[in-house]
């Protein structure tokens, strides 16, 4: 691939390829990724695919190195958020207005894997006059990002990353180089009263307002931990309530899903202790109401490492195609890269790509191609320096 316009076309496919997540899945994508390397890995190259869960594989691509230098991982998953209502723009047309290429997952994150895949080939157009790399190159194409994650922990399982790689995800990233995580902490919380009726409230105990009380106290506990210097202040989100069962009854049952992303140094079994402290501080104003905490998933911490191999070879190649220093910040979400860091102690992961996450998972998502065009380029450089 030569031409800025061979990247778009490419961008425009994978966003032609529905891989809905809950939906369609990303078999699809997988197979066109399988037909694009097809033919144009070198005879020392391979191609895997793995099955993690019935038509939803995981794919790597490798062009093996002839050193023993810690291999050069690009992470890409295949997969985009559901369509959802909102759309004035064809989600799956990869339609370009205004310099602006539209459509579901076009910012998150086929964008990144058109420039990746782009990259790719151009490195195996490479071995043919220059011979295999020096370090080892690796695609994988993940799935199940935008849920569980279990793609890349079947990628970790199966070694086709782990702590010795430099492992890159092409996530959009604002222009920005981003490495380091919050850590993602789920619980589900619950508050048991005591069911009245709604003329006598007194005699009963109100689980609703209970929760009301514990989750803005939970709130302003999160708000008062001490922020990171990097990562900045701990986050909490009530993304789901429910609760009652009769508008004439005061409800005996409510409960509600925490997302909390604490900055180091702290983590699950802290949240856990602002839920538990809430829930106590909560009962003082709503006397015979008890809690449950119920653990829903953990993602630790992924700390700021300024002397990465990794970052230090990103860093040289924004600088060799912009001519400047790109920003080196937090990244506000949890990402794939982040899980081989949880999962392998690996210091050696980060985040780059086009677009922003202000353009992710929203109606008429679009990424600039001018974005497409930096990218690719500097993703080229970086695969460069493996030779």
């Amino acid at each position: 691939m030569e031409t800025k316009e061979d990247v778009i076309r490419l961008c425009q496919r994978l966003v032609e390829i529905e891989s809905t997540n809950p939906g369609i899945g990303e078999g699809y994508v997988a197979g066109y990724i399988r037909q694009l390397l097809k033919g144009k890995l070198p005879k020392e190259g391979r191609f895997l695919s793995h099955e993690v869960e019935e038509g939803r594989p995981i794919v790597m691509a490798e062009l093996p190195g002839k050193s023993i230098l810690p291999p050069l991982v690009i992470l890409c998953h295949m997969d985009t958020v559901p369509i959802a209502s909102g759309w004035t723009k064809e989600p799956l047309g990869g339609r370009i207005e205004g310099g602006r290429l539209y459509g579901r997952g076009s910012c998150d994150m086929k964008g990144g894997m058109a420039c990746a895949l782009s990259a790719f080939l151009s490195a195996c157009e490479r071995v043919k006059t220059e011979g295999l790399p020096i370090r080892t190159i690796r695609f994988i194409g993940t799935m199940d990002e935008e849920a569980d994650m279990k793609g890349i922990e079947s990628a970790v399982e199966l070694s086709w990353v782990d702590g010795s790689c430099l492992v890159m995800d092409t996530e959009p990233s604002h222009g920005e180089i981003q490495t380091a995580h919050r850590s993602r902490c789920w619980y589900r919380y619950r508050m048991h009263g005591r069911a009245a009726h709604a003329s006598e409230p007194e005699k009963g105990a109100d689980a609703i307002s209970a929760m009301a009380y514990a989750l803005c106290f939970a709130r302003e506990e999160v708000a008062a931990l001490r922020p990171d210097a990097f990562c900045g202040g701990s986050r909490i989100c009530f993304g789901e309530i429910r609760g009652g069962i009769h508008p004439y009854q005061v409800p005996a049952d409510c409960e509600c899903s925490v997302d909390m992303r604490l900055s180091p140094p702290y983590d699950f079994e802290k949240g856990r202790e602002i839920l538990e402290h809430s829930a106590k501080r909560a009962a003082e104003r709503i006397p015979g109401i008890s809690s449950e905490i119920i653990p829903c998933g953990y993602r630790p911490a992924v700390p700021h490492h300024p002397d990465s191999e990794l970052l230090s070879l990103l860093q040289s190649s924004i600088r060799e195609y912009t001519g400047e220093d790109a920003v080196v910040s937090p990244f506000p979400g949890y990402t794939d890269s982040a899980v081989v860091s949880g999962l392998c102690g690996n210091q050696n992961t980060l985040s780059y790509g086009p677009g922003s996450l202000e353009q992710a998972h929203r109606p008429d998502e679009y990424v600039e191609l001018s974005e497409l065009f930096r990218c690719e380029a500097v993703f080229r450089i970086l695969l460069g320096k493996c030779f």
